[in-house]
């Protein structure tokens, strides 16, 4: 019987999944792809590519935007919109809108046109800045300040050339705050008053009991709120200072991260170099930052010349040491008479000794001083009964020499302004980096710098000269004073968490008035200046605001 084969049906399992892993060839009948068309001849003027690169995935969407940082439903105090703002930094301007909530700002960039303020301060074609910081101020601030709000300044930084605003800064700073000033006060505690508080002779040097309790009187006003040691070494009682006095005196400031400001012993073209080296090596062995108070070089002439006091400065920042200056943009200075007259005519010499005993010797030597500093003509009284002439002017009238005038009016008995200084110098100073504005003047002295200079940086050095650009100059007058107080972050800026001291202005707009036969004429040209939050100045006129305060130093421990 023959063999049966086994069935096939078993092995079709084992078939299909050989089909399955197997490419299945095209069909028969699947005609062959077309050829791709030649490609398009390149358009004219230009290459074909030899190779077209992968096509870039578009770019990703930009985030939303943050929500801003305050309620749809809250009430600003003030909206600042459609200026640029200048921030006070030295950085470009940019356009901005400003937010204030209650005397600090809240808010810098674009802000929704359904925002809403109690007050909306129109900006457009102007500019947005810090208020302005007078490094070197002998105004009162519960007096009329009002002008310094027409130039801008928000802040006056007194107790300057070694005499402090009160004998005691805790209690004067407390009064200030009960005033509620218009502005706002730095303060210094001066060499010149501690040394006198005391009790210590003029021009001897303190016994050790002295000292310590002049160290002590400095430490406990930085304590209360000071914000440094300012000296007057040119004159009475800091003339008699020495380096050791000058150290243990500084030493306070210099632990509690302070500066020292300071009116150098002498700013004469032969002794400015050396006299600022005293300076310097108070404050380096103090570990103290130092600052230059109205730098100048009297009788110095050309650029040439500031350059090579500004390489001396330059010498001690490259060795470690912190030094700022400020100036006045004037060719004169204004000051008494005692800094014409020799040391045997002034304390703790006699005036009336040396006029009985050495009146031709005194002659002698006011005749040479004057002739030497540019001549009678070159000194213009500003107090006391020859007030608005020059020297030489009143001794023509008198038909007397001039010396003569002086010795009668004595070394206290009037001041004046000295026209001393070169354009060239002063222009080559302000430009440095580390120069900032300082008045040294305040309500009164016949002086245009009280009531100008601010101004006269905006209109004169900026817009005339363009010496500097106007973010600079605002840097000069609000961000580079406040960090040297130690207030950056604080003052001087305008960014979100800075006090709210603003200025809105066209620059084109802003005049010095005040001049050298009418000295006390307001600036012209701000449209708002607002201090703590509150308009204190709108069009060119007072309100009845008062956002001001007292500024306390805070110590080391804040910078």
């Amino acid at each position: 019987m023959p063999r049966l084969r086994k069935p096939l049906l078993p092995a079709l399992p084992l078939l299909v999944w050989l089909a399955a892993c197997s490419p299945a060839p095209p069909p028969l009948s699947t005609p062959p792809p077309p050829e791709a068309p030649p490609p398009a001849p390149p358009p004219p003027h230009t290459l074909p590519l030899a190779s077209s690169p992968p096509q870039a995935p578009p770019p990703p969407s930009p985030p939303p935007p943050p929500p801003p940082p305050f309620r749809s439903d809250e009430v600003f105090r003030l909206a600042v919109r459609g200026g640029h703002v200048i921030d006070g930094s030295g950085a470009p301007r940019r356009r901005a809108d400003v937010l204030v909530r209650g005397d600090r700002i809240a808010f810098v960039g674009d802000v929704d046109p359904s925002v809403r303020a109690e007050r909306t301060l129109d900006a457009a074609g102007a500019v947005v800045t810090p208020g302005f910081l007078d490094a070197h101020s002998h105004g009162a601030p519960l007096g009329n300040v009002e002008y310094a709000l027409a130039m801008g300044v928000t802040t006056l930084v007194v107790g300057q050339d070694g005499r402090s605003p009160a004998t005691r800064i805790g209690p004067w700073l407390a009064k200030i705050d009960a005033g509620r000033p218009r502005v706002h006060v730095a303060a210094l505690v001066g060499h010149g008053t501690v040394r006198s508080l005391v009790g210590a002779a003029a021009h001897t040097k303190p016994r050790p009991a002295e000292l310590q309790r002049m160290r002590d009187l400095v430490a406990q006003a930085l304590h209360d709120g000071a914000f440094g040691l300012s000296t007057g070494l040119e004159y009475d009682p800091g003339r008699g200072a020495s380096m050791d006095e000058l150290v243990a005196l500084a030493e306070p400031v210099g632990a509690r991260g302070g500066v020292v400001m300071s009116h150098v012993r002498s700013e004469d073209d032969d002794r400015v170099e050396s006299s600022l080296d005293e300076l310097f090596e108070m404050c380096r062995k103090a570990k103290a930052r130092a600052h230059v108070a109205h730098m100048k070089i009297v009788l110095g002439r050309g650029a040439a010349r500031a350059e090579r006091l500004l390489a001396h400065i330059e010498k001690a920042r490259a060795a470690g040491l912190s030094v700022t200056a400020d100036l006045y943009p004037y060719t004169a200075s204004y000051t008494s008479l005692a800094v014409l007259f020799p040391d045997f005519a002034r304390p703790p010499s006699s005036y009336a000794d040396a006029l009985r005993s050495r009146r031709p010797e005194l002659a002698a030597f006011l005749r040479a001083r004057v002739e030497k500093r540019n001549g009678a003509g070159a000194m213009l009284f500003g107090t006391g009964a020859f007030a608005g002439r020059t020297l030489e002017e009143v001794a023509t009238s008198r038909r007397v020499p001039f010396e003569d005038i002086l010795i009668e009016v004595g070394p206290d008995g009037a001041e004046a302004a000295y026209f001393v200084m070169d354009e060239a110098v002063m222009a080559r100073l302000f430009a440095d980096r580390f120069v900032m504005v300082g008045t040294d003047g305040g309500g009164g002295g016949r002086h245009p710098r009280g009531f100008g200079a601010f101004a006269r940086v905006i209109e004169e050095l900026v817009e005339k000269q363009r010496l500097v650009s106007l973010e600079e100059a605002v840097r000069k007058m609000s961000g580079l004073p406040a960090r040297t107080l130690g207030l950056d972050g604080e003052r001087g800026c305008v960014r979100e968490g800075c006090g709210a001291d603003l200025l809105v202005f066209s620059p084109g707009e802003i005049h010095e008035r005040a001049t050298f036969t009418e000295p006390h004429r307001l600036a012209e040209g701000m449209r708002f200046v607002v201090v703590g939050g509150v308009i204190e100045r709108e069009g060119g006129k007072a309100t009845a605001g008062r956002g001001g305060r007292a500024l306390r130093f805070m110590g080391a421990e804040r910078r």
